[in-house]
């Protein structure tokens, strides 16, 4: 995910998409692709495939792109992420985790 926003970040920027309200397919794709990498090595893929998508389908409809882009951005460039998203993402994270796995 951080490296596909950084790639087309300044694609993003020229072509007037950072005022879109929604998450681009291809970030949630790629968020949906690095959470599935490191889940299913401890877990089991069919879960993991659940889990992902869980998490991936809640922050389309929870966060606009003005909200993610920045957190993204701040986590690519090993920066600290505006508190209030990163608590955004750790609610649904944690929520996908009891639909899922409990």
């Amino acid at each position: 995910m951080i490296r596909t926003i950084v790639a087309v970040l300044p694609l993003l920027l020229a072509t007037g998409l950072a005022g879109a309200s929604e998450i681009p397919q291809t970030f949630l794709e790629a968020d949906y692709a690095q959470c599935h990498s490191a889940c299913s090595q401890a877990q089991d893929e069919s879960k993991c495939a659940t889990y992902c998508s869980c998490v991936t389908d809640t922050m389309q409809s929870d966060f606009t792109l003005e909200e993610y882009m920045p957190m993204a951005t701040a986590m690519a460039a090993g920066q600290q992420a505006d508190p209030n998203s990163v608590a955004k993402l750790g609610g649904i994270a944690t929520t996908c985790v009891r639909e899922t796995f409990q």
